[in-house]
């Protein structure tokens, strides 16, 4: 048990301050109990009260370690536009919008001036002789509408520059009189295309006086004098017909043209055919030719009329002013 301390048996108060008598009562209980020597045995009451503390407890286990955070690469810096201020004292202009990839393309050069040039599409299928031009002819006889005598003369100048072009300027002189012909007719055919006996041709033509024809055809350069569309064209695009490149005659050929009525009922087509003997310096060709606007179905019938004919026949690959300027006979 603890010993009280005869200061709290008093009956009297002490007139002394609260806080003196707190430390007068510490000093008489620490004066009371002697220390605790480590030589002196343990009395009972001091067993109860100075075993050993328990142990301490388990100390907690350490936090577990975080993850390691991924470094992140740091944001650049954000540089402020510069200020116009620094270039120039006055705000650009605004550029202009991007062409697109149509408008950036060269625009197509407009036509010359001159007449307009309309596509020629015929079907050209050579005959191998004069036997398959007999034939023919005498099958066709029924269908026969007129026999035209042709005589082509061929202008170009000196240096050729209308061949080198591939363009043909063409004198069409109509009759078997070669000094008194019936008519005329000036033509030019430009950029010629055959193709699986299809042939194509942009040609513009004019009717020529008969009389003009012939002085042209003796005197060359007279040619360019003549007031004509296909003229001013050829003079404006080849620089052909004036003083410096005066047109010269380079030739032609004879030609003899029967042509034909053709009503097909299975094709609904009424087609004109044209059965050409072509007289050259170097020989003599046979040819079947159909201007039409439709040559594929143009084609089957004339195909499908020599084989009832039994005429053998060809796809042309060349024209006639090709074997001409080539001169010989070309398939």
């Amino acid at each position: 048990m603890w010993k009280l301390s005869p200061l709290r048996h008093a009956t009297k108060p002490i007139p002394y301050p609260n806080h003196l008598l707190v430390r007068a009562a510490l000093h008489r209980c620490c004066a009371a109990t002697p220390p605790a020597s480590s030589s002196a045995p343990p009395t009972a009451t001091s067993s109860k009260n100075t075993s050993a503390p328990p142990p301490p407890p388990p100390a907690p286990p350490p936090p577990a370690p975080r993850p390691a955070t991924p470094l992140r690469p740091q944001p650049r810096p954000r540089v402020p536009p510069t200020p116009y201020s620094t270039f120039s004292t006055r705000r650009p202009a605004p550029r202009p919008p991007r062409p697109s990839a149509s408008a950036s393309r060269a625009p197509p050069t407009p036509p010359p001036p001159g007449p307009s040039a309309p596509m020629e599409v015929e079907i050209k299928l050579r005959l191998p002789d004069a036997a398959a031009h007999r034939r023919l002819s005498s099958f066709l006889a029924p269908r026969l509408r007129r026999t035209d005598a042709q005589r082509n003369l061929f202008f170009d100048a000196a240096a050729r520059p209308l061949a080198a072009a591939t363009a043909a300027l063409r004198v069409r002189l109509y009759g078997p009189d070669d000094r008194a012909p019936s008519r005329a007719v000036l033509a030019l055919k430009r950029r010629p295309r055959i193709e699986a006996g299809v042939s194509r041709v942009e040609e513009v033509e004019e009717p020529l006086d008969p009389a003009l024809a012939l002085a042209c055809a003796d005197d060359p350069a007279r040619l360019g004098g003549v007031d004509s569309p296909i003229i001013r064209l050829v003079a404006g695009e080849y620089g052909v017909g004036g003083d410096a490149a005066p047109f010269v005659c380079l030739g032609g050929f004879r030609n003899t043209r029967s042509v034909y009525d053709l009503e097909d009922d299975s094709e609904g087509l009424g087609l004109v055919l044209e059965l050409d003997e072509t007289q050259f310096d170097f020989g003599t060709s046979y040819e079947l030719e159909c201007e039409t606007a439709e040559p594929d179905r143009a084609k089957q019938v004339l195909e499908r009329l020599l084989t009832v004919a039994g005429v053998p026949y060809e796809y042309s690959r060349s024209n006639k002013f090709g074997c001409f300027m080539a001169g010989k006979l070309l398939p």
